[in-house]
């Protein structure tokens, strides 16, 4: 079950842990490198309503492991509180630990290192996403990797190993603008200049960039008259297929070299990837070949119920062709849809074969929803 440290820890360690082992879960996925939020607690007996600190991590790093990039730390590390902690209390449970990780968004490290902030084509930073072409945000990512399989974690839970985009999102965005996919996608590109030296002798970012902020000036100097953009296949495919094409490419790279440092050890690497094949091209996201590399992908199920859940799901299990793919689902109100809604979708995929869950998110839902799982997991519906 994805939960993280505050939701251990204000309980007390012992009462979430076992309440997972009573509904039927056996690993704790841990948010061990976060980004900020606003969170409603509806039964932490600490708080209810928790603004988390930006861009932290939650295990003690090794400094040596680190480059130029250095990692905050969260305030609960610095009290004692942290990956190493709650793996040693699972355990004592039966369960196992994984640590999820948000690789490429982080708003304080791409402040603090700018060389790792992705640039769009006007020359602006856009400090939370962070490039993946940047070889010293992969340093860092792969320290990261390095310290949690050092302290024991079975697997990591790799979210957002990818390019982002203009709206994944900051604080109070405002836009004046109707932005369509295919314009809010050529704001979101990156022409850092790590993205300029990692492209050389495989294609040229400079006409890209250019017809990126040509394309961007129409719309904002007169919207009705700009050309219908509306997704991305409406974008020059001869100009920006090779680009698409090289951002996958970029993208593969970076989880061979994430995937290297675990490559020895017990501890398995899992890649999220969206469902949906449109939001895969536009962060550059290459299932096939990622799963090949990583041994298995992670699916959030977002859908409205099972039969919605089939077309996407087989999809994702053809394109990674054999290797694991397990499939995460809400369990919250309302985007669970209800239990009978996410039952629908947990006979779906144990059907379609699919044998390891992830459920979203211990602190956010009503307790007696842990029940749900308990009967997703025995098969009832």
């Amino acid at each position: 079950m994805w939960t993280y440290l505050w939701d251990i820890v204000d309980e007390g360690y012992d009462t979430p842990l076992q309440l997972m082992k009573q509904n039927g879960l056996t690993h704790v996925s841990l948010a061990s490198a976060y980004h900020a939020g606003r969170f409603l607690l509806p039964h932490n007996p600490r708080r209810k309503v928790y603004f988390l600190e930006d861009g932290t991590v939650y295990f003690q790093p090794t400094p040596s492991h680190y480059a130029t990039v250095k990692p905050i730390l969260n305030s609960y590390v610095k009290e004692g509180h942290h990956v190493a902690s709650v793996r040693a209390a699972a355990e004592r449970e039966g369960l196992g630990l994984n640590a999820w990780v948000v690789a490429c968004h982080n708003t304080p490290l791409g402040t603090a290192y700018p060389s790792i902030a992705c640039v769009n084509a006007f020359g602006d930073p856009m400090p939370h996403n962070l490039c993946p072409s940047s070889a010293d945000l992969r340093h860092y990512l792969k320290a990261v990797v390095r310290d949690l399989s050092d302290q024991g974690v079975q697997r990591i839970e790799m979210e957002a190993m990818q390019f982002q985009g203009f709206a994944h999102g900051f604080h109070h965005e405002r836009e004046g603008i109707a932005l369509s996919p295919a314009y809010r996608f050529l704001l979101g590109l990156c022409f850092c200049r790590s993205c300029f030296e990692r492209a050389k002798g495989k294609v040229d970012l400079v006409p890209i960039q250019r017809y990126t902020r040509k394309s961007l000036e129409d719309l904002f100097a007169d919207p009705p008259t700009a050309p219908a953009l509306n997704t991305i296949t409406d974008l020059p495919q001869d100009l920006l297929g090779p680009f698409i094409a090289w951002r996958k490419d970029v993208v593969v790279s970076l989880a061979e070299e994430v995937q290297s440092v675990v490559a020895s050890s017990t501890t398995v690497l899992r890649p999220l990837v969206s469902f949906d094949p449109t939001a895969r091209e536009m962060v550059g996201m290459d299932v096939t070949r990622v799963a090949a590399i990583t041994g298995g992908v992670l699916m959030p199920g977002y859908v409205k119920d099972g039969p919605a859940l089939l077309a996407p799901l087989t999809a994702v299990q053809e394109l990674a062709r054999g290797k694991q793919v397990i499939v995460g689902f809400q369990v919250g109100l309302p985007e669970s849809g209800g239990k009978a809604e996410f039952l629908s979708r947990m006979s779906a995929a144990r059907e379609m074969g699919v044998q390891d869950f992830n459920f979203y998110n211990y602190g956010f839902i009503p307790l007696e929803n842990l029940q749900w799982i308990a009967e997703g997991v025995r098969g009832e519906r």
